[in-house]
C-alpha cells in the first residue's frame, strides 16, 4: 500500500527531463538556446519532448475506459503532435522563441504535450498507424536537417550560419535515433514482457 504513495519510476525521469528542458529557457542556462541552434533544437526540444512522453507513463496514462474515447487509434494525438512538432520545425517559430518570453513557454508547454499525445497513442494504435505518422516525422527531421546544413542561406536571425549547420547535422542524427527508438520499441513490444523497459 505504501508504495502507491509514489510516483512510478518513469514519471519520475520525465520530472526531471522537464525540470532539465525549463531551464534551459531560464538563466543562466537559456544563454545555451541564445547562443546555440544546436542546444535549442537538437537538444532542448527533444528533451521536453521526452519529458511529455515519459511523464504519460505507466499511472499516468490515460485509460481506455474514461477519456480514451477522444483518441481512438491514436489519430487525435499523433496529427495534434504532428502540427505541434511541425510548427517548431519553422525558422520563424524557433526566431520567436529565443527573443519573445511568452512564445518561449509556449513552446514548452506544446512540446511537453505533443509527447504525451505521442505516449498515449502509440500505445493504443497498430504498428501500420504508427509507421506512417513515424515515417511522417522522421522524414520531416531529416529533411528539415538536410536543408539547414546545405543551404547556403540564413534562415534564423538569431543563430549564425555555423550554428545553423551544426543544427542541420544534429536534427539528421535526431530522425535517425527517433526510426531506430520505434523500430527498437516494435521489436521490444514482439519480445516476452520480462524483457520490457519500464515507460518506452
Amino acid at each position: 500500500m505504501m508504495r502507491q504513495r509514489f510516483f512510478p519510476f518513469a514519471v519520475w525521469i520525465g520530472l526531471v527531463l522537464c525540470l532539465l528542458g525549463s531551464a534551459l529557457s531560464v538563466p543562466p542556462g537559456r544563454s545555451l538556446i541564445e547562443q546555440s541552434m544546436t542546444w535549442h533544437m537538437v537538444i532542448q526540444m527533444p528533451i521536453l519532448f521526452a519529458s511529455g512522453w515519459f511523464l504519460m507513463s505507466s499511472g499516468w496514462e490515460i485509460k481506455k475506459t474514461s477519456l480514451g474515447h477522444w483518441n481512438r487509434f491514436g489519430l487525435t494525438g499523433f496529427i495534434a503532435a504532428q502540427f505541434i512538432i511541425t510548427y517548431w520545425m519553422l525558422p520563424i517559430s524557433i526566431d520567436r522563441a529565443v527573443v519573445m518570453p511568452q512564445v518561449d513557454v509556449f513552446k514548452l508547454l506544446s512540446l511537453i504535450a505533443s509527447g504525451a499525445l505521442v505516449k498515449t497513442s502509440i500505445s493504443r494504435s497498430p504498428a501500420v498507424l504508427q509507421l506512417f505518422f513515424v515515417g511522417y516525422i522522421v522524414s520531416m527531421l531529416i529533411t528539415t536537417g538536410v536543408f539547414l546544413a546545405t543551404t547556403e542561406r540564413r534562415l534564423c536571425n538569431a543563430y549564425s550560419m555555423e550554428s545553423q549547420l551544426s543544427a542541420g547535422y544534429g536534427v539528421v542524427a535526431l530522425g535517425i535515433a527517433l526510426a531506430c527508438a520505434w523500430a527498437f520499441r516494435i521489436n521490444r513490444n514482439n519480445s516476452k514482457p520480462e524483457d520490457r523497459i519500464e515507460g518506452f
